[in-house]
């Protein structure tokens, strides 16, 4: 490979790794201590190399941080691309004899050392092994282990760049998901705004018209108030849906009895069903998301409200328990059902199982809840018997 382009690659490597100049981590010192006990050498570095210098992340028998490039015989080691490099007496290496760290101190002599190789096959660093003063061999058993250990270094360094990959993604996450929140935000006023004023005119006009229209037109203004409504219950729903990517860690203490109670009494009055039945078991006081598990519990219940069956009472069971670790919700009515072959797609954005005309609703009160319950590192599953009722089954993390 060109002199150029190989550089190139290995800056690029190094970059990916963020590993240069950091401080010592014990990791890599165990790798560089495991060798020079295994290989019996007082000399272990573990040699990063750029442009200009070799930096020694971990080192064993050196006090030096790092040595310019000419003087690193690792850079040598890189360059031959051979799995193992070997220089038995580094004296008598025209390449090395004049060397500050052969002729001075620390005395290297013999020279073992693997090349660490990125997925892509760059080589950009060392494990290697010295001694000093005279020169040493290693057994071939002795340089497999140092070839594996050198593996070890590979992986830690690749789990490395993981994991500023993942927090990259994250942060990113994190920033689509403020947009998408603030986006949803100013959509829900800016599209609401012009349908309350389609909503009072057409009022307007009706109180000016209240002895002129006929039935015909009487079902006229109904459908428009109808379909003015359901376009403003959507834009609240989709808010909402935005609104389970927002920030969920802060917390505060909730009495579920009173809160449950309050949604549900709510939304009793909103769908206007006061005969509508709930039986709550007692509910513990808990340090949560109020944010989250009003987003729960309010689409569940009316999730229940809206799909009831119209010939009896519903009557709506929320019941709970815990462990250790986790939070047990379940929430179930006496509805219409869910066939089980619907189970899945009841929580997709949108999907409705029923016209609009039979049952009101715009497809995302479910798939909020799950979108939120996985967001908290919980679950949610249904389980359902048609013309009988339904039962949802929310598990989330204690705090």
């Amino acid at each position: 490979m060109d002199p150029n382009r190989e550089q190139q690659f290995r800056l690029k490597a190094l970059e990916e790794y963020k590993i240069l100049d950091t401080l010592p981590e014990k990791m890599y010192d165990d790798i560089v201590t495991i060798a020079s006990h295994i290989c019996n050498m007082p000399i272990v570095l573990l040699s990063l190399v750029d442009d200009k210098r070799q930096f020694f992340k971990s080192k064993v028998g050196i006090d030096i941080a790092e040595t310019p490039v000419e003087y690193a015989v690792c850079y040598h080691a890189i360059l031959s691309q051979e799995e193992l490099f070997e220089v038995p007496d580094l004296r008598e290496d025209d390449r090395f004899k004049n060397n500050p760290l052969v002729t001075g101190g620390p005395k290297m002599v013999s020279y073992f050392g693997v090349s660490l190789k990125n997925s892509d096959g760059i080589s950009f660093g060392t494990l290697c092994v010295i001694s000093q003063d005279n020169p040493r061999s290693i057994s071939d058993d002795q340089k497999l282990i140092l070839k594996k250990l050198a593996n070890q270094v590979i992986h830690l360094l690749e789990l490395r760049k993981q994991n500023f990959e993942l927090k990259r993604y994250q942060e990113e996450a994190a920033y689509y998901s403020s947009q998408m929140e603030d986006f949803a935000h100013t959509a829900a006023h800016d599209l609401r705004a012009p349908l309350r004023a389609v909503k009072s005119f057409l009022q307007l006009i009706e109180l000016k018209r209240v002895d002129d229209v006929d039935e015909k037109e009487k079902k006229y203004f109904e459908f428009i108030y109808t379909n003015v409504d359901m376009m403003n219950q959507l834009i609240i729903d989709l808010l909402d849906y935005a609104k389970s990517d927002s920030k969920i860690d802060e917390k505060e203490v909730i009495d579920l009895n009173v809160f449950i109670a309050q949604i549900f009494n709510s939304l009793v009055e909103h769908h206007h069903l006061s005969s509508s039945m709930l039986h709550l078991k007692q509910m513990p006081t808990i340090h949560y998301s109020k944010l989250a598990l009003h987003m729960i519990f309010y689409n569940l219940i009316d999730n229940s409200l809206k799909y009831r069956n119209q010939e009896r009472v519903l009557e709506l069971k929320i019941s709970y328990k815990s462990d250790l670790f986790h939070y047990y919700f379940e929430v179930e009515d006496n509805g219409i059902g869910i066939s089980a072959e619907y189970y899945d797609i009841i929580f997709k954005p949108f999907k409705r199982l029923h016209a609009k005309s039979e049952f009101v609703g715009s497809g995302l009160g479910l798939a909020s809840v799950k979108k939120i319950t996985q967001k908290l590192g919980g679950t949610i599953s249904v389980k359902s018997t048609l013309g009988k009722g339904t039962k949802f089954t929310i598990t989330i993390p204690k705090e």
